[in-house]
């Protein structure tokens, strides 16, 4: 028998990825979405309903009558169970349903849930405790959950894997770097992150003229785009550092490996992060990773292992660890090669939607 299974989400593409994967399978999946993220494809193949977007302007106004379109949608396509993304108000019109349901944590709506009004508090506790299951793509993430009351066995951590197929280190860069007008002998340092606060661009921009003034031949790949875009574009030109830099703009998910092995170093500079599915696709490439010193980035990081970990915001500590591995031919291919192993290992896409089809099987 088909089962049947109804997304409620951001259209992004972490729901993507997993409503395309089951629709593959064989399930029969739909989508009720609210926004779709500044870059995200549609679904392909699956009915989408689309509901008008919830701002702080407009909750006041929406939110009843968003609900009661969730509870007629649901009601028609009658789904065995609803795979909920991030959006713990949408938790009560799925509860009034009587359908099962999972819950699937990605990052900031938890990771800054200590920060948040008691409103929001509240929603959380309520879609976490209703849920049939949790599922999470960090462990430090499971520890904020039980430490909110849930069951240890209630919490699964599931990260969003990487296609191999696709991210791995025999993939071929050369045209990109071409491309981009960056020479063989050049060292070439990326980042992937968008131009948003908690992403902290700019700490990687001030690394750039301590690390210049030494090697002149190290490039910065600044793959992005966001809101912080023209400010960090300034700071740039304000440190004469324009002609080390490459920005470029976000390209389809299929290109994304090309660019990672274009570069010989991977460099995240976030504030907060679960598992980044950025970092886990660097290190599938067999890049050496280069990280701030949080918990979701330890969880795949040992420093001096298979990457290097910085405090968060310290430019001038970065511009050391990326001077290390720019010096350090070797040390850069021993790092790569481990993390490599690493994602095999724990983080194959294969293997985590295996995992996920084992939870809905048990609902």
């Amino acid at each position: 028998m088909t089962k049947r299974i109804c997304h409620i989400s951001p259209i992004s593409i972490h729901s993507t990825r997993w409503i395309e994967a089951f629709y593959e399978k064989g399930y029969d999946v739909s989508l009720i979405t609210d926004l779709q993220t500044w870059v995200a494809q549609k679904p392909r193949n699956v009915p989408i309903y689309v509901l008008p977007t919830l701002t702080m302007n407009n909750i006041h106004r929406l939110l009843i009558p968003d609900y009661i379109s969730i509870i007629k949608i649901l009601k028609h396509i009658k789904p065995d169970f609803v795979h909920l993304h991030l959006q713990h108000h949408y938790a009560p019109p799925v509860r009034r349903s009587h359908i099962p349901y999972i819950l699937h944590s990605w990052g900031l709506e938890v990771l800054e849930l200590h920060n948040m009004n008691i409103f929001l508090k509240i929603l959380a506790k309520y879609a976490s405790t209703n849920a049939q299951k949790i599922i999470v793509d960090a462990r430090c993430m499971k520890q904020i959950w039980v430490g909110m009351g849930m069951p240890e066995d209630k919490v699964e951590v599931i990260p969003f894997g990487v296609d191999v197929n696709l991210f791995n280190p025999d993939t071929s860069g050369s045209s990109i770097r071409k491309k981009l007008g960056i020479k063989e002998n050049d060292i070439a340092t990326i980042s992937t992150r968008p131009f948003f606060d908690h992403y902290n661009i700019e700490c990687l921009i001030k690394a750039v003229p301590i690390i210049v003034k030494k090697h002149e031949n190290v490039k910065f790949i600044i793959k992005g785009k966001g809101p912080l875009e023209g400010s960090i574009r300034k700071l740039a030109k304000k440190l004469h550092v324009d002609q080390y830099l490459r920005f470029t703009s976000p390209v389809p998910y299929q290109e994304m490996a090309q660019y990672l092995t274009a570069a010989n170093i991977y460099v995240s500079t976030s504030l907060i992060d679960s598992t980044s599915v950025s970092l886990l696709e660097a290190m599938a490439c067999g890049l050496p990773p280069i990280t701030t010193d949080i918990p979701g980035n330890r969880e795949w990081i040992q420093n001096q292992v298979n990457g290097l970990l910085y405090p968060s915001k310290d430019h001038k500590t970065l511009a050391e660890k990326i001077t290390q591995l720019v010096e350090n031919e070797d040390q850069r291919k021993y790092f790569g090669e481990r993390s490599h192993e690493i994602v095999m290992e724990k983080a194959v896409w294969e293997k985590c939607v295996s995992k996920m089809e084992a939870i809905y099987q048990s609902l």
